[in-house]
């Protein structure tokens, strides 16, 4: 893993601390966490990324991919081509 600099208003990210009772580094990771879940929902949304994309953009599985869509009240963008693909790969390996 590689260390990557950045500014950040300091008393923002002390504001975070306090109530999450959290230090400044465990903050900035959360937040980090936090915002490439958010923008891999938004490109899933705007179709500029697959589903498996999203998830790896995401950090997730592809199961928690699909929860955080559903909690943000995105569709997913299948065709009906993607769900018969997938029926029978579903088969093949069933």
């Amino acid at each position: 893993m590689e260390t990557v600099s950045t500014r950040l208003e300091l008393e923002t990210i002390n504001l975070f601390g306090k109530i999450l009772k959290e230090k400044r580094s465990e903050v900035v990771r959360g937040l980090v966490e936090s915002g490439k879940k958010h923008k891999a929902v938004e490109l899933y949304h705007e179709k500029k990324i697959s589903l498996g994309l999203g998830a790896k953009l995401a950090g997730v599985s592809l199961s928690e991919f699909i929860d955080l869509l559903k909690e943000h009240n995105v569709y997913l963008n299948l065709e009906q081509e993607d769900v018969e693909r997938a029926i029978d790969t579903a088969r093949k390996v069933l």
